[in-house]
């Protein structure tokens, strides 16, 4: 195992309080930086491997979302299909990272990944880790033969690759990892490793391709690299703090940035994802096998590569024709082609199904769900209604003067009004109007306990 370091003087800690890994500084003027330049760069930079790469064209294209979302990707495939290759090229291409490489065995332990135990902290009844130039201190980390790891050790890694804290016993640190990547010839299944790939947002398969043009287009590449990762020169890399920059955009942590999604799109994004599973669920029923787990902790990340795909298209706000993307969170790129089906149909299916007055519908439901929450809080609180172009139609809807005048009971008639065509959509309407009915009963009956 190895960390490539970057000077020293480069990094600032993350909590002075706590011995604990440090990051690259993102530019002291990133207020200043430019996202759509720096997205051009990076596919100035990335868009060369596919020549490298021969055939992972999709495979690149996850990868540059894994980094974009700060999040990780597992490869698996049988030996020989480049796993190792594609890592160490990606890797290459960023700037300033240290990078942690390890290779999993059924004897690996804790400590080759978190650091070894501290002897003098021993002596005070204290079982604390060196974690310097360890997975805890990388910024990158590619982790080879997954699976062959021991399920304690795979359980160790849960926190590192969701939470990115390190927590054993006493000891609690932030982890500086920004994306990593894992390969394995093989997936071993069990509850504990069901825990684990779900903390994997990404995943792909190589399938190995013996047709004549890719073994000869594999030959000229191999020509260029001999299965080594050089280190481009830096014009040909992308910065840490860059990527950091705009995974701290895509993941809503940016201030004063934002990228915007409308209620519509969201609510899409959701139905489309519930149909591939049902989809994926009959097949697999059929084929008395167990289909794929999408937790909902994939369905709320599954925002955030919607945020990447709209700024890797030169937009701030998601829009209906970025749900395509979904495809590389909910399916294994390259893995069984009823996966792929079934998202196409899903994807067909909903667009179909959830259209024209629907759209609007479903964002004025939401924004009808979000105005009786404020009227609860002017109740609860004494707080003001916001302004907002919803709240002025139903002034003028209902001929008020005022925020002061709406009740629960215009919201509900708005809601009930509204004439929905999707069996979808109409379970959004019913459950708006539960919340409203809801809400209603705490203020008029005060039963709502310690939440009115």
């Amino acid at each position: 195992m190895a960390i490539v370091s970057p000077d020293p003087s480069s990094v600032e800690p993350l909590l002075e309080a706590l011995p604990k890994p440090s990051r690259p500084p993102i530019s002291p003027d990133w207020q200043q930086l430019d996202p759509q330049q720096i997205i051009d760069h990076v596919k100035r930079v990335f868009s060369p491997l596919e020549r490298e790469l021969v055939g992972f064209g999709p495979l690149l294209v996850q990868c540059i979302y894994a980094l974009l979302c700060q999040e990780n990707l597992l490869l698996f495939s049988p030996a020989g299909t480049a796993k190792t290759l594609c890592a160490n090229l990606i890797f290459s291409r960023i700037g300033g990272a240290r990078v942690f490489d390890t290779q999993m065995s059924k004897g690996t332990l804790a400590e080759e990944l978190f650091g070894s135990v501290d002897i003098e902290q021993m002596k005070h009844g204290r079982v604390t880790h060196n974690t310097i130039d360890t997975l805890v201190d990388a910024d990158l980390a590619f982790i080879d033969e997954f699976f062959d790891a021991n399920d304690m050790v795979l359980r160790a890694l849960l926190g590192i690759f969701n939470e990115r804290v390190f927590k054993k016993g006493s000891q609690y640190e932030r982890a500086n990892l920004h994306t990593g990547i894992a390969a394995a010839n093989y997936v071993r299944a069990n509850d504990v490793t069901e825990a684990v790939l779900d903390r994997f947002l990404f995943r792909a398969y190589i399938a190995p391709d013996y047709s004549p043009y890719t073994l000869l287009e594999i030959d000229c590449a191999f020509t260029r690299h001999y299965g080594r990762a050089t280190v481009p020169p830096i014009e040909a890399q992308v910065p840490l703090a860059h990527l950091s920059f705009l995974a701290d955009l895509v993941r809503g942590q940016a201030p004063g940035r934002q990228i915007s999604a409308p209620p519509h799109v969201l609510f899409m994004k959701n139905a489309i994802v519930n149909r591939y599973r049902e989809l994926i669920g009959e097949r697999a029923a059929a084929a008395k096998s167990k289909p794929p787990y999408i937790s909902p902790r994939t369905y709320a990340k599954s925002r955030f590569l919607l945020n990447a795909a709209a700024l890797l298209r030169g937009r701030l706000e998601v829009t209906a024709e970025d749900l395509p993307q979904l495809k590389y969170i909910v399916t294994t790129i390259g893995g069984p082609e009823e996966q792929s089906d079934c998202f196409e149909k899903a994807l067909a299916e909903t667009q179909m199904t959830v259209r024209g007055d629907d759209l609007e519908h479903i964002d004025n439901l939401v924004a009808a769900n979000e105005l009786a929450e404020q009227v609860m809080a002017r109740y609860r609180d004494g707080q003001r209604v916001p302004c907002s172009g919803f709240l002025d139609r139903l002034l003028r809807f209902f001929g008020l003067k005022s925020e002061g005048d709406i009740t629960f009971q215009h919201v509900r008639r708005y809601v009930d009004a509204l004439d929905c065509s999707s069996e979808q959509v109409r379970l959004l309407k019913l459950g708006v109007l539960k919340r409203i009915q809801d809400l209603t009963g705490r203020v008029d009956h005060r039963d709502g306990g310690l939440l009115s």
